[in-house]
């Protein structure tokens, strides 16, 4: 299948050929400019992350110019994910980083995102759930009943090849995630245009020791799923692409410039 889950974990946060970006919760609505562009509170509640803006009608133009979370200025993308639920009651997110890796692709021809990409990911692919906020690879598929630390965590690996459109009528097909072929980790060939491994993390406060269950505003936990549209200033994303994944092979450390 097109949509397969990522085979190359996630590397720990001071890995090279990757940057980071802090962009902490903005705010909650029932709105999916990618989904139900144009129709106002016609998607279950999604947490908005990083550009201000981001509702129903939301453009490539309209994004570019708002205010965003993001701890880099130039980013104003705009990610978003299903309100999360504790026992029924929702949570709210104390941190969210996003991580740009070559994800074990070459990483020398790993190309910045179009402007204006939109991606969705696919239902429950890439996702790994943990108590705490560890970016080591680890975590489950489904998530902890009980964290002793007082936080969940949830990592959501988008996929990072694209067939150089910018969005499709099912919103994933024109993605798909790179995979070995030949003994290699590349994109195939109906997917040829190799893009970074975007990565979400995102951490909730919990009742520390507490049993409970994951629920989300799209249904049981297995129905977790994360949004994109590529909104950044382009010449700030091509920059990093280009110093911090293009020119740091993945064995060397993550310069400073391109911690979160």
């Amino acid at each position: 299948a097109l949509t397969m889950a990522p085979v190359v974990s996630a590397r720990s946060s001071d890995h090279g050929a990757s940057f980071a970006v802090r962009c902490d919760f903005s705010h909650r609505a029932p709105d999916d400019p990618i989904v139900h562009p144009g129709h106002q509170g016609m998607a279950h509640s999604h947490d908005f992350f990083g550009n201000t803006s981001t509702k129903y009608n939301s453009t490539y133009k309209s994004l570019h110019a708002a205010a965003t979370t993001c701890t880099r200025s130039k980013d104003t993308a705009a990610y978003w994910m299903p309100t999360v639920k504790w026992n029924g009651r929702v949570l709210e997110s104390n941190r969210a980083v996003f991580y740009y890796r070559a994800g074990g692709k070459k990483h020398t021809k790993v190309l910045a995102y179009p402007a204006g990409l939109k991606v969705v990911t696919p239902v429950n692919q890439g996702v790994s759930w943990r108590c705490g906020r560890t970016d080591n690879g680890g975590g489950r598929r489904t998530p902890p009943s009980r964290c002793a630390s007082g936080e969940l965590g949830v990592r959501i690996i988008f996929p990072d090849c694209s067939n150089g459109k910018l969005a499709s009528d099912n919103h994933r097909s024109h993605m798909t995630y790179s995979r070995p072929i030949d003994g290699k980790v590349r994109c195939p060939k109906s997917h040829p245009r190799s893009v970074p491994v975007l990565t979400m993390n995102v951490t909730f406060d919990i009742p520390a020791g507490q049993r409970g269950k994951v629920t989300l505003s799209s249904g049981g936990a297995s129905t977790i799923h994360a949004d994109f549209i590529n909104a950044w200033n382009q010449e700030a994303l091509a920059a990093l692409v280009k110093r911090c994944i293009n020119q740091v092979p993945p064995s060397k450390p993550r310069p400073e410039v391109c911690r979160a």
